[in-house]
């Protein structure tokens, strides 16, 4: 990583080069792979559209319900910001169990629909990938939901279904702590997982992986320990993705990617989408011009190194606005994207690859998950019938022990 001085880190921000990243923009959609608003409205808002006003720029906005009292996300911003499509995070969190979760989780969604049907000139629900393209040439954000943790369908393929078909279209097989059937990165308290005690996926996971091929949802392998994103590669037949990691060569912290996943990945044809919180792009202490985290230098220097190990088809961007504190400065929400551009202009990325990185990369993720579903369907193989721990009905089994 490059050492430069405090301020260096907008060098690439000049006239020229916004101008170019405007047009890039203006042709390419951006779709980020992460962001938290839905959650902040919950926690800040108490879930009420009509107590938040998203058509203004709310950037000194205090909102003390949300624990890091900022919004990063507005109409306003994701304009300036030159965002296109936005998977947003309909997060529970892992302290939530049994049928709460699966409650919040539909809540969740459905915020993302409310949202969509709240400003309606702003943003639209995209159910498949054929529609993002035309909702971002109408100048809106294509809207698609991702659960961020495999604990949400509380052990039911039936649940994960239904998500489905409400409208998410990724699953995050953990999140800081697991399900009971996949290996986490972070257990619930923060603290690392150095080991993987289901060697990755327990037999469930593996069967809940290839239940969303069945289905074409995206298999979301951020958050997961190094073990699981082996095994959950191992056994998709679809392409995967990171919603939100970036790169473990340039940064040790365990929700980042190896070197040796990535390789996996180019072979997958998935998809691993730089994060922007600091701590994942250059860890808690990185100083740089006297300030403690990282820049938007070491985000696009997290972009270079997984085009240069996994190829430019294989890279996009999960900032995780509204889901943290410190961003990588230059990088402080979702007004700033363009500013990454200019930076990966000034590293000489062409119009082509940038529209990649942007998002044409993740819309054919979605697409080709898609297309795995229908050759399954052609197949004929049926939905998956197991269950991860007890049912929550009397099944006859049960009327049996009772006897």
């Amino acid at each position: 990583m490059t050492d430069l001085a405090e301020g260096d880190h907008l060098r690439a921000c000049t006239p020229e080069n916004m101008a170019r990243a405007d047009a890039v923009h203006a042709k390419y959609p951006l779709m980020d792979g992460h962001n938290d608003l839905p959650w902040a409205i919950r926690q800040g808002f108490d879930m009420h559209f009509s107590n938040v006003d998203l058509t203004i720029d709310n950037t000194n906005l205090d909102v003390p319900g949300i624990i890091y009292r900022k919004l990063h996300t507005d109409i306003p911003r994701l304009k300036k910001g030159g965002v296109g499509a936005q998977f947003w995070s309909v997060f529970a969190p892992a302290s939530l169990t049994g049928p709460d979760v699966v409650q919040v989780t539909m809540e969740q969604i459905d915020l993302v629909h409310q949202l969509c049907d709240k400003h309606p000139e702003a943003f639209a629900f995209a159910w498949k990938a054929a529609d993002i393209m035309p909702i971002f040439e109408s100048g809106r954000v294509a809207s698609v939901c991702g659960i961020e943790g495999g604990h949400q369908i509380n052990g039911s393929l039936r649940a994960l279904r239904m998500f489905h078909m409400i409208g998410a279209r990724y699953m995050t097989l953990t999140h800081n702590g697991g399900p009971g059937w996949a290996d986490p990165a972070v257990e619930l308290d923060g603290s690392f997982c150095v080991e993987a005690p289901l060697g990755g996926l327990a037999p469930f996971g593996v069967s809940v992986v290839k239940e969303m091929n069945r289905i074409g949802m995206v298999v979301d392998i951020s958050h997961v320990h190094a073990e699981t994103m082996h095994a959950a590669l191992g056994a998709t037949r679809a392409p995967v993705m990171f919603s939100h990691s970036s790169t473990r060569a340039l940064c040790a912290h365990p929700r980042d990617v190896p070197d040796d996943v990535l390789v996996k990945l180019k072979e997958n044809r998935g998809i691993v989408m730089v994060v922007f919180l600091s701590k994942f792009v250059a860890g808690e202490f990185w100083v740089r011009g006297g300030k403690t985290g990282a820049t938007i230098i070491e985000a696009a220097d997290h972009i270079d190194h997984a085009v240069k190990v996994a190829g430019i088809d294989c890279v996009g961007i999960g900032g995780d606005y509204d889901g943290g504190a410190l961003f990588a400065r230059g990088l402080e929400d979702v007004g700033c994207y363009k500013r990454l551009t200019c930076e990966l202009i000034h590293r000489g990325y062409s119009d082509e690859d940038l529209g990649k990185i942007l998002g044409l990369n993740a819309i054919r993720v979605l697409q080709e998950c898609e297309d795995v579903a229908a050759q399954m369907k052609k197949e004929g193989v049926l939905a998956c019938e197991e269950h991860f721990g007890e049912e929550i009905y009397e099944t006859n089994a049960k009327k049996l022990e009772k006897k």
